[in-house]
């Protein structure tokens, strides 16, 4: 037992090192992304959320499981950090942009994308591309990310955004228990109808090392039917099920020795 727990010990970080090298050139170069004809998803963000969106806490990074979840939409790009090295694993093939005309560009790649994700966030840079991108894109092609980390920001953006958007955007009110929902999306029909998507755990749909990409795959789904892409449920995972039946025993058995302690407990009181 201690010769295979050492074994585990030592090997595990060489295999995940492993399996996030071949994620960031799957996903993150960009020659990949230039090979791809499809017209890209593109992502954009707060720079100061690259280093925890875009890096593997298991095998794969947040960014690198969204990226999975929109791969039927097209390659997903996002703009480099001027002077800045990449994120170590993204997610997203990252484009360089001149840091005295980067606005140029990205209203140049708004125009071309198929969809626009945009994580809410408080940079200039990032109100700038919220005022742009009515101008650039139709409405059913741009798609807000919800974090649920801090339900108070989102109510500060919500407030700015009505100068900047044509509509009023919804209300949302996450919670931090761990298993229930992890933020939402916010996504527009043609008229600019605005609905929000909350993201809920899939317990038999993800798995403990890629927790977000089914889930945010489901959630996607009326974005999917609006292009005219189309969608596939994320599947069962039968690790998971073993997981979940697991957990199941172990809370039965646990509230079995609780009952029995208690009625014990009573018998030696009288």
């Amino acid at each position: 037992m201690l010769a295979l727990l050492g074994l585990t010990v030592s090997l595990t970080p060489v295999l995940a090192n492993k399996f996030r090298k071949r994620r960031r050139s799957t996903f993150g170069s960009a020659e990949v992304a230039k090979n791809d004809t499809r017209p890209p998803v593109l992502y954009l963000r707060s720079f100061k959320d690259d280093e925890k969106l875009a890096r593997a806490t298991a095998f794969y990074s947040i960014e690198q499981e969204m990226c999975v979840a929109l791969s039927e939409i097209g390659p997903v790009i996002a703009m480099a950090e001027p002077d800045k090295p990449d994120p170590l694993d993204p997610g997203a093939a990252r484009l360089t942009i001149p840091p005295d005309d980067w606005q140029q560009k990205v209203s140049e790649e708004m125009s071309k994308a198929a969809l626009v994700l945009m994580r809410t966030g408080e940079s200039d840079g990032l109100w700038w591309e919220l005022s742009e991108a009515p101008k650039r894109v139709k409405p059913q092609q741009l798609v807000l990310l919800l974090p649920a980390e801090n339900p108070q920001s989102y109510e500060k953006f919500r407030d700015k955004a009505r100068a900047r958007l044509p509509v009023e955007l919804p209300e949302f009110e996450p919670t931090k228990w761990p298993f229930c929902p992890r933020g939402a999306i916010v996504y527009f029909e043609p008229d600019w109808t605005p609905h929000l998507r909350t993201l809920k755990t899939l317990w038999l749909r993800q798995t403990f090392w890629d927790r977000f990409s089914a889930v945010l795959r489901m959630e996607l789904r009326p974005i999917y039917e609006q292009l005219g892409v189309e969608w596939q449920k994320p599947p069962v995972q039968p690790i998971q099920i073993v997981y979940v039946s697991m957990l199941c025993l172990l809370l039965i058995l646990f509230s079995y020795l609780a009952f029995a302690m208690l009625m014990n407990f009573r018998e030696f009181s009288n």
